[in-house]
């Protein structure tokens, strides 16, 4: 199917041109820090990622083997929305979060829950079991 000249244009400035909303930091006022605790008590390093928009997703930590690591995530009560802080101390918007064995991370991945309904602190216990991770 032959795609038109004019309607690729389009696609590539709303693409490049405009800044996608879900990537874009987040107002902090209403950020409520929820951490998640992971404890790796399998064989194999997880890594734990957010999806900041439905194009980018970032490590939120690497968790060796008897290791365990604190997600730092926050939830906005005025919107109910999850984020994720950046390096520059930046809340981004998350969209869901997940941990899988790392170098075959979305593969094998467990998906957070991240509630919007009275969300709370969490600390889960991850191990492979069969092909994918299981936390408890």
């Amino acid at each position: 199917m032959a795609r038109s000249p004019l309607l690729l244009a389009v696609a590539a400035f709303a693409v490049f041109a405009c800044p996608a909303a879900g990537g874009e930091p987040v107002d902090q006022k209403g950020l409520i820090r929820l951490p998640v605790d992971v404890r790796n008590s399998g064989h194999d390093t997880i890594l734990c990622q957010a999806e900041i928009a439905h194009w980018f997703a970032t490590n939120l930590a690497s968790i060796a083997p008897d290791e365990h690591a604190s997600l730092d995530l926050r939830f906005d009560t005025l919107s109910g929305a999850w984020a994720a802080m950046n390096a520059r101390d930046e809340a981004l918007p998350v969209e869901r979060a997940w941990c899988g064995v790392k170098g075959r991370t979305y593969e094998t991945r467990w998906d957070l829950p991240l509630e919007r309904d009275q969300p709370q602190a969490r600390q889960l216990d991850c191990r492979t079991e069969g092909p994918r991770l299981a936390c408890r």
